[in-house]
């Protein structure tokens, strides 16, 4: 090649650059580099040929121009992004082009063939067309403040790259605005997602923890039994009914079992929601006792726990190896570890003999992934895990919520996991405790092994959650027990009510950003914590060790609400019961328990009989 042809070949590279290891700019077709685990290989692929208004394509010729500038633009959100702007990562660039053709659609209908000639008038009526947009497939409630913001911020992108683009917005969109003030999001509309109800929560890790650690080998048994009898049926050659009904009999073999109590399982059909199922409650322990993102579990691989000595004790602690995405600053994440308490192990040990059989037929390490026929595996996507934790919560009984099923989803459980570490509250960890304690002692130690400050901040933010709301609850009360608790309901009398409720938030407000009060919640109480002054010994935090509620009453940081009187109730019925037939001993403590339930009782009734 001479030196002229080398030189028109880069200056075309030059306007034609790499989008992709396998796409370019001109390419009406743009496989992205996604390497985020949630995403099948067809929900990587961007494709231009966007229907317009009129029944075209953007891809068609009379819409060259405006596909030029829309691939342009799109591209220079990664290659040479806004100031003070991230490099677009690929997964982005798929979300802004998504926003970008509702944008195009709309011009074509409207008239417009250029960005440029958009002008206030027009940006008023599509954001008018955007805010009574319904969701997907039209059958959905209208778009999100959050949603109507991302497609919002298309039109101040193409403001600020202006000075790089031929064809651009020339004006302010929003002035004096963000994107997230014109869509009207706000702390009150954003929608923020929720952490799962206790009791919620409780019940479907139990149950996933009953089908990991009791259901799983009897349920993998019989899919053993079920694959062998069909492939001794393949072997001879039969015909593919013959091989299920081989299989079958294989399964019946063996003694009936019907996991949550729902219908036996006695053929393929049922067997694969079984599996199924199985496969959502390994995820479910994970992402309940560990609080790793949805992308971090999608990426463990076979052999993910790994044994590490802790300093000279000999004691070898278990830790979860899978990629950090999010935080990772480079292509494909980064390999990290998390602390994987013994329900965790024994989820990663059940994944790896779920998986095993499609791993081995598509040498695929992956142990998040499902057949999708004889020849082909899939990864289990972000959408999917959705799906199936609903799925799952419905098989097994999961109560419902204010009249119907929760809408459970993966993000859930992490943020619910930073709120039971933040709360540090034993009674609503009931069955959960013996496997939950491991990890959070762990994680209020120093943010998550070190590496997830992500976590750290939540689990910060969720316990400043709930020092506010265990705040509010002490300041408005005009009925507490407990030495801190007397003292407050002889001081709160201008927080009480409606008429203190805005002196009550700001107070609260204050406490918060001025000091570094802490709230801690246990069955019997809350524990307004000072170092100098607890009777249980703890130094940064109430100590497990030393608290108990005969210690707490006869400390000043302590304080008991309504919310705590069944505990109490409680304590003093087993404590009677167990007199008659005492000895005189005895019976003196337990009369002395007695004694302080009935006085805690009388100070929540207001001295009304116990």
């Amino acid at each position: 090649m001479t030196r002229a042809a080398s030189l028109r070949a880069e200056a075309d590279r030059s306007d034609d650059p790499q989008v992709s290891s396998q796409s370019r700019l001109s390419d009406d077709m743009w496989r992205l580099d996604i390497d985020v685990p949630g995403f099948r290989s067809d929900q990587k692929i961007w494709r231009w040929a966007v229907r317009m208004a009129d029944g075209s394509r953007l891809t068609d010729p009379q819409h060259a121009a405006l596909l030029k500038a829309c691939k342009r633009f799109l591209w220079s959100l990664a290659s040479d992004p806004p100031e003070g702007h991230v490099r677009a990562a690929p997964s982005t660039l798929l979300a802004r082009a998504l926003s970008l053709a509702i944008l195009v659609r709309w011009m074509s209908g409207a008239g417009f063939k250029r960005f440029a000639d958009l002008d206030a008038a027009a940006l008023d009526q599509f954001r008018g067309v955007l805010k009574v947009r319904r969701g997907r497939g039209g059958r959905a409630a209208a778009l999100t403040p959050s949603t109507l913001r991302d497609h919002l911020a298309i039109l101040k992108l193409l403001y600020v790259q202006r000075a790089k683009l031929t064809d651009a917005l020339s004006f302010e969109p929003f002035p004096g605005e963000t994107a997230g003030v014109a869509a009207g999001l706000s702390r009150a509309t954003k929608g923020w997602i929720p952490f799962i109800p206790d009791a919620l929560a409780v019940d479907i890790i139990a149950k996933a923890l009953d089908w990991v650690e009791h259901q799983a080998t009897p349920i993998l048994e019989r899919r053993e039994a079920y694959e062998a009898g069909h492939a001794i049926a393949a072997s001879r050659g039969v015909s593919g009914h013959h091989c299920r009904t081989l299989g079958r009999r294989s399964l019946h073999a063996l003694p009936l079992i019907a996991p949550a109590g729902r219908r036996a399982l006695i053929d393929k059909t049922n067997l694969d929601v079984i599996v199924r199922h199985l496969h959502t409650a390994c995820f479910i322990v994970i992402a309940g006792l560990v609080g790793m993102r949805v992308s971090e579990i999608l990426s463990l691989k076979a052999g993910a726990i790994e044994y590490r000595q802790l300093g000279e004790s000999g004691v070898a602690q278990a830790y979860l190896v899978a990629r950090l995405y999010k935080t990772a600053g480079q292509r494909g994440g980064r390999e990290e570890r998390w602390l994987a308490p013994q329900p965790v192990v024994r989820a990663i040990e059940v994944l790896e003999q779920l998986t095993a059989p499609l791993r081995l037929q598509h040498s695929d390490e992956r142990l998040f992934v499902v057949g999708v026929s004889r020849s082909r595996v899939s990864p289990v996507t972000s959408m999917q895990v959705g799906y199936r934790l609903r799925e799952f919560a419905a098989y097994v009984g999961v109560p419902e919520h204010d009249g119907g099923p929760w809408p459970f989803s993966a993000h859930q459980f992490r943020k619910t996991f930073a709120r039971f570490v933040a709360k540090r509250d034993r009674s609503q960890l009931l069955a959960l405790s013996d496997h939950f304690k491991h990890v959070s002692v762990a994680m209020t130690a120093k943010g998550y092994v070190g590496t997830d400050f992500d976590l750290f901040e939540l689990v910060a933010h969720e316990a400043q959650v709930e020092t506010a709301d265990a705040l509010d609850r002490l300041l408005s009360a005009d009925r507490l027990a407990g030495r801190m608790g007397t003292r407050l309901t002889d001081l709160n009398a201008k927080f009480r009510g409606r008429a203190g409720a805005e002196v009550r938030r700001d107070y609260i407000k204050f406490i918060l950003s001025e000091t570094d009060l802490s709230v801690h919640a246990c069955e019997y109480g809350w524990c307004v914590f000072q170092a100098e002054t607890a009777r249980c010994g703890g130094e940064v935090a109430p100590s497990p060790a030393g608290r108990a509620p005969s210690v707490c009453l006869s400390c000043v940081n302590f304080a008991v609400d309504a919310r705590h009187r069944d505990f109490w109730v409680e304590r003093r019925r087993r404590n009677a019961d167990l007199m008659a037939g005492a000895s005189a001993l005895t019976q003196a403590a337990l009369q002395e328990a007695i004694d302080q339930c009935d006085d805690v009782l009388a100070r929540l009734l207001g001295g009304d009989d116990v």
